[in-house]
């Protein structure tokens, strides 16, 4: 019944984010899992990663919600906050305030929020965020490139 209950709620929300999803973001089933969600996001405006497409795989735990979602990109990507090789993202920033009354529409806008103010006290990627910190304009540089590169 727990389990029954569970994908209720995720066919739910998931019904809410296909029409409603979040600004610049597209939501949608991996196959015919459940529980494996990808999300197409525009590279916000204004922001070095406008203009990119990225894509990130999210996660849903049998225990959901009483566990949150794991969420990292499948594009490559140039943020102090997620790893450059396997995309995953600081946990702190979308996983710390979890509760059971939070919702994968939460995890997606954290980690949005994340594309526009990255927060370089909870850096993976220490060098990007010493970059970041010292001198903007080469970060942000840095970053356009990877979007030419990766997220076209």
């Amino acid at each position: 019944a727990k389990i029954i209950k569970m994908q209720g709620r995720i066919n739910k929300e998931l019904q809410d984010l296909s029409n409603n999803p979040p600004e610049n973001c597209t939501v949608s089933l991996v196959g015919d899992n459940i529980s494996q969600w990808r999300v197409n996001i525009l590279g916000p405006q204004s922001t070095p990663y406008e203009g990119g497409n990225f894509e990130l795989m999210i996660a849903i735990p049998d225990n959901y919600p009483f566990k949150p979602p794991e969420a990292r990109f499948t594009t490559r990507i140039y943020h102090p906050n997620i790893k450059s090789d396997t995309g995953e993202i600081c946990a702190e920033l979308y996983q710390a305030d979890w509760a059971p009354t939070r919702n994968v529409r939460h995890v997606i806008e954290a980690i949005m929020s994340t594309l526009i103010n990255p927060n370089p006290d909870h850096a993976v990627e220490n060098e990007i965020s010493q970059i970041m910190l010292s001198n903007y304009d080469q970060f942000a540089e840095n970053a356009r490139q990877w979007v030419q590169q990766y997220a076209r």
